[in-house]
Parts: structure tokens; sequence; C-alpha cells
């Protein structure tokens, strides 16, 4: 017979002893850290540091929910995400959130939820990252400014639906648009009330 335990257990936490910093640029910062295990060992423990805080926003309009297939050097290859990127010094997360929306997607914002946070990476990333959820309308756009360094087609929809069989058919594998659809998705009373295309767009 099992118990259902609803207050997890709480570990020993692994101490930093020291912050060694081994690079960094305008984007973050890369840590070796001296650090203390829970048994008592000593260690180094890699660790990188954003100088920013991160926004990834659901985009929602009558189509669905709005990706953009990006091409992602380190995988070397095209993937199906929703927007993100980071907070500029003192922005709120959801002015962030539409900024981003407009710059990569060309896509007006017509009202912005704050939704819950996400750590992209717990094993490695600091940095944490808001989850907004927008409403958009598809007739409403600008044209998209995605920085140099970006290679962005345009966005393609999809009804809660295609985005489950997208899920199960690996064809979604960006973890920060995996969680930041599931929290959306926990955030709404009922489904997102939209109609499944007849023709879904094919990425």
């Amino acid at each position: 017979m099992t118990t259902e335990q609803t207050t997890p257990a709480v570990p020993a936490p692994i101490r930093r002893e020291r912050a060694v910093e081994v690079y960094g640029n305008r984007f973050g910062r890369l840590y070796d850290d001296e650090v203390a295990f829970p048994g008592g060992s000593g260690g180094r423990y890699l660790r990188w540091q954003w100088n920013q805080q991160g926004v990834v926003v659901v985009p929602v309009g009558p189509e669905g929910l709005a990706l953009l297939p990006m091409y992602r050097y380190p995988v070397g290859a095209v993937s199906l995400e929703f927007p993100r990127g980071g907070c500029d010094a003192g922005e709120d997360p959801a002015a962030a959130a539409a900024r981003e929306l407009e710059e990569e997607a060309g896509l007006v914002a017509l009202s912005v939820r704050k939704v819950g946070v996400l750590h992209a990476d717990t094993g490695l990333i600091g940095t944490q990252t808001h989850v907004c959820l927008a409403e958009v309308d598809p007739g409403r756009r600008t044209a998209a400014r995605p920085e140099a360094s970006e290679s962005v087609a345009r966005p393609v929809w999809a009804a809660p639906g295609t985005m489950a069989a997208w899920l199960r058919e690996g064809r979604i594998g960006c973890a920060i648009t995996i969680a930041a659809f599931a929290m959306a998705t926990a955030a709404l009373e009922t489904p997102v009330p939209v109609p499944s295309p007849t023709s879904p767009a094919t990425p």
C-alpha cells in the first residue's frame, strides 16, 4: 500500500564556497564554482548566469497558438518555439513579452497576462524566465525585427489539439516552449476556445 506524500522531503543544499568566473560576454557569465557537497566533500559546479531575466510569450489568437520556426545553431536544426528573449533593465516582464512578440513575430499584443516563472535548466542556468500569455489579432501585424544573430520564419498557428499532436510526434522539442505551454494551459480555467484549423500549417 502506497501513501501519497504531499510534503516532499528537503534535501541538503550544495554550498557555494567561491564563485569562479571563467568566461563572460554581453549576454551572461559562465562560472566554475568551488562548492561543498552534502556529504562533506568539495568540488566544482558549472553555472551559467544570463545578464537579463528571461521572458517567453504564448501568443493566443482565433487560429490557436502562434509558434516561430527558428534555426537554432547549438542543435543545428529548425525548432518550433514561442517567442522569447530577455527583459531590459527595469522592464516589466509583460512589457518585455509584448516587445519580443512584436520584434520576433511581427504580432501585436492586445493584452498580456503573467502566468508564472520557470527555470530552463535547473542543473546549469541560474536565471529565471517569466511566462506570459498574450492575446493577439493576426490581422494586426507589423514588420518583424529579429536580431542579426537570429534566423526566424513567419509564425505558424496550431490549435491546442494540434499542439498535443506535434508534441507526441516530437515536432516541438524546445523545453522552454513545452514548459510555457503547460503553464499557460494550467493558468486557464478552460482550454483555449479556438477551432481546429482545417489544414494546419506545416513548419
